[in-house]
């Protein structure tokens, strides 16, 4: 079967995975030519031998099981006095706690995706995912609820990081989707919800400055198809993130029509990360004073398109490919033929909005 058996030369193992050496696994000689195609033009996130695109480090916070003695739950604070505050944190004089963030309570651009719900007589998984609606999410003082809370005393972070980009360990490449990423408030995290802050110091203001482009380049079809070509497990290792292509630093200071594409990108991430208050901090370094954008799921959709139709222009994948590519995923697929009378309706949105930016059509809003 020769869509299924195919030669890789020498190259092709040291440009797709340069710090390990190891075998990729393509499941077709065309997912395995797209993706030749990328690592030959674009460099990974972490090389070992030739530095990093990005200055930024792997970062876990508190491990579930080893740091366990530190978590409260708002029950137990609130027995001992503490009440809510903004910021969705509980205080008691100058003792302050904060949520702990873990995986299910994010999604793309969406640092309230789900509460933790805990039922006490399930013995094998008491933390299950609570639904958050869309008019919670319009709410601008919703935040969701989680199982623990940290003293944020105890948040090894910097003083000058008020906000991190952070992504879900827990992952499979048959999921509807696979790198799920976010910014988040300063707040303390599980060990299966890393983060990537920065590597130093002296790189805060460039990740306060240009985190959302790197965000954005995580959130999209185009990197995620590399991604599911790599993962053979659960779990997204950094050995695997730091070996995935990343557009360039450079490519963003070019025009898309009449504007930076940087500047482009910074629009669409704030208004689809900006929803609630406690990302103020986020929006403030975006150069943004303004109210939190109101919850719009119609306008998160043409958001999120613009900016995955700009990343397969910027990775150099043409339409066919790019069409390709959104058939690999066919839960997304499905969940659109279900709420779109047998459309495509992501696919189709993407697709049409690569001609539009190929255009120089920045602001002509997609009607199919």
């Amino acid at each position: 079967d020769t869509d299924r058996c195919f030669p890789m030369s020498h190259e092709d193992f040291s440009r797709v995975n340069p710090n390990t050496g190891t075998t990729p696994i393509f499941r077709t000689r065309r997912d395995a030519e797209i993706t030749r195609r990328i690592y030959e033009k674009f460099p990974v996130l972490n090389h070992h031998q030739k530095g990093k695109v990005w200055p930024i480090k792997y970062f876990t916070m508190f491990h579930m099981t080893n740091d366990s003695h530190l978590f409260k739950t708002k029950e137990e604070l609130e027995r001992d006095g503490f009440y809510p505050v903004d910021g969705n944190k509980l205080k008691k004089n100058k003792e302050e706690f904060a949520p702990l963030y873990v995986g299910r309570m994010i999604h793309h651009y969406d640092h309230r995706a789900a509460s933790v719900e805990v039922n006490l007589e399930s013995l094998h998984n008491p933390a299950l995912s609570g639904a958050v609606s869309e008019e919670m999410h319009k709410n601008p003082g919703f935040y969701p609820t989680s199982q623990y809370w940290v003293d944020k005393t105890h948040v090894p972070l910097d003083k000058n990081i008020s906000w991190v980009l952070t992504f879900r360990d827990i992952a499979r490449s048959t999921d509807a989707r696979t790198m799920i990423a976010t910014i988040i408030p300063r707040h303390p995290t599980g060990n299966k919800l890393p983060l990537l802050i920065p590597e130093s110091n002296a790189v805060i203001d460039r990740y306060k400055k240009d985190g959302f482009l790197l965000l954005s380049n995580l959130n999209s079809f185009a990197f995620d198809f590399v991604m599911r070509q790599k993962l053979q497990s659960t779990s997204l290792n950094w050995y695997i993130v730091e070996q995935l292509p990343m557009v360039q630093k450079n490519k963003f200071e070019e025009k898309v029509g009449k504007i930076k594409i940087a500047d482009f990108i910074r629009n669409e991430v704030l208004a689809l990360t900006y929803t609630a208050h406690d990302m103020k901090p986020f929006a403030m370094d975006m150069g943004y004073d303004g109210e939190p954008f109101t919850w719009d799921e119609e306008d998160r959709r043409h958001r999120k398109a613009r900016l995955d139709a700009l990343f397969f222009n910027l990775y150099e994948i043409n339409e066919e490919d790019a069409a390709y590519i959104m058939d690999t995923f066919p839960i997304v697929r499905r969940e659109d033929e279900k709420a779109f009378e047998g459309r495509y309706y992501t696919k189709d949105l993407i697709l049409a909005y690569m001609k539009a930016l190929k255009a120089g059509d920045t602001e002509s809003k997609i009607k199919l």
